[in-house]
């Protein structure tokens, strides 16, 4: 008798057990959603927008978050949102996930209504797009890494060429049913600092912060496919800084980020 091998924990799972955050709300980090010690950055930043998402009732959309990425993430998590300002049309909200070693993520959520404007502006340069994928020769990580969560082409990254930018169409292989702005959040951070592509070797590099700017009301693409495309502008003194952008597959720019890594090399 074959027995069907048990799916991953999806990452809407993870959001209904966090729920409005709180004590009340433990969220059981499985193994399938780590990177080395700790957990996925991109799955602690769309459970920490969660709890904030729910502190109040019609909020307006998230337009900027600021990420902070302060110890390792394991065992079981808990997040705990603050209002720290509602206006009219824009609330601040701050959101922490603790783990079984205290705090490790620390964040601010910026929620504002949409204005009438006259004022617009449009100035990114677009990244080479590959061919959507197709679904033949997808690939998804190891189950005991975060990208067993995932489907991709060829690898991330390729150390055998030096480079320092990385592009890849990316997407979750569970995706019913879930806040599309949670799924951007954790699809933004899925590709490795784009430093690694500089790296003579597997030296540790780690996120430090990551400003991550929502620029669509309702963020939406086909088949759950993302490019996620991220260069590294500069890089000494173990510190370096990326720009990053998230576009759909109509070729449309969804989020733009930066982020300070450290590497060790």
């Amino acid at each position: 008798m074959t027995i069907a091998a048990e799916k991953p924990t999806s990452l809407n799972t993870l959001l209904d057990q966090c729920g409005s955050g709180g004590p009340d709300n433990p969220v059981n980090l499985p193994q399938s959603w780590t990177q080395g010690r700790t957990a996925f950055g991109g799955l602690s930043s769309a459970l920490a927008y969660q709890a904030a998402s729910h502190i109040e009732d019609e909020l307006p959309p998230l337009r900027s978050a600021q990420i902070a990425f302060v110890g390792p993430l394991f065992g079981t998590l808990t997040a705990e949102a603050k209002m720290l300002r509602r206006g009219r049309s824009t609330a601040f909200v701050q959101s922490e996930i603790s783990g079984d070693k205290g705090l490790g993520l620390h964040c601010n959520f910026v929620f504002a209504k949409p204005r009438e404007t006259d004022v617009t502006a449009a100035d990114m340069a677009e990244p080479v797009f590959p061919p959507l994928p197709t679904d033949k020769d997808l690939h998804s990580g190891p189950p005991q890494f975060f990208t067993s969560n995932m489907e991709y082409v060829g690898k991330r990254i390729d150390t055998s060429t030096k480079t320092n930018r990385l592009t890849r169409w990316m997407r979750l292989n569970q995706r019913e049913g879930l806040d599309p702005v949670a799924e951007l959040l954790c699809m933004g951070d899925s590709l490795p600092p784009s430093m690694m592509g500089l790296l003579d070797s597997n030296a540790m590099v780690s996120s430090m912060n990551w400003q991550f700017n929502i620029i669509v009301d309702n963020p939406a693409t086909e088949d759950g496919w993302w490019l996620i495309d991220s260069h590294t502008h500069h890089a000494d003194h173990g510190a370096s800084s990326q720009y990053m952008s998230v576009w759909n597959s109509e070729k449309q720019l969804i989020a733009t980020g930066m982020q300070s890594v450290a590497y060790y090399a």
